[in-house]
């Protein structure tokens, strides 16, 4: 009888904790669209990688669970799909699959609208990881191949804190305001193409035309999500094509919340 009691006092105390963890927390969706790769943490955890590496750009749905109460912290590192060693990306044709042959500048953006109301905008603070390339003969849209070799481009890489994907992190005090841009500055979507890629896992934000429950599944976005938002808006740093890999952060306290610690 004795140890019948116990376990159904343990019962009722596992019900109570999931019941007490449930009210405590809230579920965050929405959707982040990056050119042409991201990240994203919440208060220092990781919970979203984008699935597709460089090309093609894509939008993702996100999914993760938050408290109900104190600080929300979020930070993205976003990259352009530029060489690591000369800033320059492969130009592609107009199907998204074949190399042209040349060696081109490329730019970036991401545009981010979750359910908590957090939307890009210039409210986000930003840095530069890695910019280039640095040569004057490497910024034009492409490089002449016949004066010059990609591998003479360089680019710079600048330190940043460790602290950037944590709830607090103050160096961001010192990092600007980011930049905002319009659709038609950073570009939206490619088409799927099955032949090329794993259809649905690849979709494009605005060529998707599946049913919004596949993608949601996939991890992708259906078109509409785009068509209708108005209220995010792309962001990068101040320079689209020469800053190939940023970090940018925002924060705020929960309304009615009493125990925010973080900025």
């Amino acid at each position: 009888f004795r140890q019948k009691l116990v376990l159904i006092n343990m019962s009722s105390l596992l019900a109570i904790l999931l019941s007490t963890n449930l009210v405590n927390s809230a579920q965050i969706t929405g959707w982040v669209y990056a050119d042409n790769w991201f990240e994203l943490y919440f208060n220092g955890e990781k919970v979203a990688t984008d699935t597709i590496e460089s090309i093609p750009n894509n939008a993702m749905y996100v999914d993760f669970t938050a408290p109900a109460e104190g600080s929300y912290s979020f930070a993205f590192l976003a990259q352009d799909n530029s060489n690591a060693s000369t800033g320059l990306e492969q130009r592609m044709d107009g199907t998204g699959i074949t190399w042209t042959g040349d060696w081109c500048m490329g730019d970036g953006g991401i545009l981010m609208h979750l359910s908590d109301g957090t939307v890009t905008s210039s409210d986000w603070k930003c840095t530069v990881v890695m910019e280039g390339p640095l040569e004057t003969a490497c910024q034009d849209e492409c490089i002449d191949l016949d004066v010059m070799s990609p591998s003479q481009c360089t680019v710079q890489y600048n330190e940043y804190p460790s602290c950037w994907n944590e709830t607090i992190c103050s160096s961001e005090d010192s990092w600007l305001s980011a930049t905002e841009y319009t659709i038609d500055d950073v570009g939206m979507g490619r088409t799927p193409d099955s032949s090329s890629y794993d259809y649905p896992n690849v979709c494009s934000g605005l060529d998707a035309t599946s049913t919004t429950e596949i993608y949601e599944t996939e991890g992708c976005v259906p078109k509409d999500k785009f068509d209708t938002d108005t209220t995010s808006t792309p962001i990068w740093t101040s320079d689209l094509d020469y800053h190939n890999r940023i970090i940018c952060r925002y924060s705020y306290c929960v309304e009615g919340s009493t125990n925010c610690t973080a900025p």
